[in-house]
């Protein structure tokens, strides 16, 4: 994958960093960690971005598809979620029979998809030479590490050259 400009990476970046709109996957599912930023090395966060740079797409292809779902049972995105978090909760959700009949099948079908990237995921993360757990924990202290950000940003220029 090519990206024209710093900024055009530093976007897909940004935008890598937006879970699933949906259902939390177990692989995905860390919270960021309240400790001090390990001292990540040069080729662990270069392993970070290469994996970071193919995971992207497969992330928004994968939205794509689940929204496509969510559509296609004539619900919106934010009747889904809406009946989604209120299911979280363990309360009803406020939507008629046949929304949620519409929820029902729609979240069997996205999960399947889910499923299904999750280990294109995994393999792109892997291929990068990084661990998925090593992959989420750098994710989480570059959320919320400004020198890590750094850091992260400065190998991405590198790689852009």
């Amino acid at each position: 994958m090519y990206f024209e400009n710093r900024n055009s990476l530093l976007r897909s970046l940004s935008l890598l960093m937006l879970s699933f709109l949906f259902v939390s996957s177990a692989a995905f599912a860390q919270q960021p960690p309240a400790q001090e930023t390990p001292d990540y090395s040069d080729e662990e966060l270069e392993n970070f971005v290469e994996a970071a740079l193919e995971v992207m797409p497969l992330q928004q292809e994968s939205q794509a598809l689940m929204i496509d779902e969510i559509e296609e049972h004539g619900l919106t995105v934010e009747t889904f979620n809406t009946i989604l978090e209120a299911r979280q909760k363990g309360v009803d959700a406020e939507v008629t029979e046949e929304e949620m009949e519409a929820f029902e099948t729609a979240l069997l079908a996205i999960q399947a998809i889910e499923l299904e990237y999750n280990d294109k995921i995994v393999e792109e993360i892997e291929d990068a030479g990084i661990t998925p757990a090593k992959y989420e924990e750098i994710m989480a202290f570059y959320q919320q590490d400004p020198e890590l950000q750094m850091r992260v940003n400065q190998i991405m220029e590198e790689m852009d050259e």
